[in-house]
């Protein structure tokens, strides 16, 4: 990888912008989240600029605190900047309206998380039918769609099986089933090897790039784990709320 820690434009600012800015899905121009306000005001990112290429493969790496996750909320639209301008393709998340917000929740973002989040008391299978019901498809269409998931993260003899009898690493490949089942254009995956021991994470770790490579979706991957995050195309450092530095290989390896 080639390593950048100091490239800055010539306003003084940090330059982590895609190498094509034309084929930039999200751009980050001098975001800040501050949480709370007067004495009691934490900055969670301060000033971050940052360019993601559509069908880049980009981890997000920080120690407790970093801004990270802080950072990941906002690409999802979980959450709004306090100052600087964040777009997901031609849309302007931090003035976009809550409707429109859950729209591109639905449909243009996957998401996985460290806590798998499945529903208990449903099987595999409708755990991930689930995050497809709200497309207004017919059961037997949400089924197959389902299955065709589960299939595809090696899980297709077990969507009849409760989260309780599935093993850790199972339930995050039904997690990341459903995460995929609308056929998101971006996936963000928070810590997702965060519950799992180091066999099976690096397990979901190979699905995830398998999965890059088969579908040439964007993902982008928060870890606090440098050695994780050593496998990536890219690395984006973050410290104290700021971006530290990059890593990342010749852009003709990504795609």
């Amino acid at each position: 990888m080639t390593s950048v820690t100091s490239g800055t434009d010539t306003n003084g600012k940090r330059d982590t912008m895609s190498g094509n800015e034309n084929d930039s899905i999200y751009r980050l121009d001098s975001v800040t989240k501050v949480y709370g306000s007067g004495a009691t005001a934490v900055t969670a990112l301060e000033g971050v600029d940052l360019g993601i290429a559509s069908g880049e493969l980009v981890a997000i790496v920080g120690s407790s605190g970093s801004g990270k996750s802080t950072l990941l909320q906002l690409l999802g639209g979980l959450d709004r900047p306090s100052a600087g301008r964040l777009a997901l393709g031609g849309l302007e998340l931090g003035r976009a309206g809550d409707a429109d917000l859950a729209a591109i929740r639905l449909r243009t973002i996957g998401f996985v998380f460290q806590q798998f989040n499945l529903i208990p008391t449903l099987t595999a299978g409708e755990n991930v039918e689930v995050a497809a019901a709200p497309l207004g498809f017919d059961g037997a269409t949400l089924r197959d769609r389902a299955a065709a998931m589960l299939d595809r993260v090696g899980l297709a003899g077990r969507a009849g099986h409760l989260p309780s009898e599935l093993s850790g690493g199972e339930q995050q490949r039904v997690a990341i089933a459903r995460a995929l089942v609308n056929e998101p254009e971006v996936l963000l995956a928070d810590e997702p090897t965060g519950n799992l021991d180091s066999a099976t994470g690096e397990q979901i770790l190979g699905l995830l790039r398998e999965l890059w490579r088969e579908s040439g979706m964007t993902i982008v991957l928060v870890t606090h784990d440098p050695a994780i995050a050593a496998d990536s195309p890219r690395v984006i450092r973050l410290a104290d709320g700021r971006i530290a530095g990059e890593d990342r290989e010749p852009l003709a390896g990504v795609g």
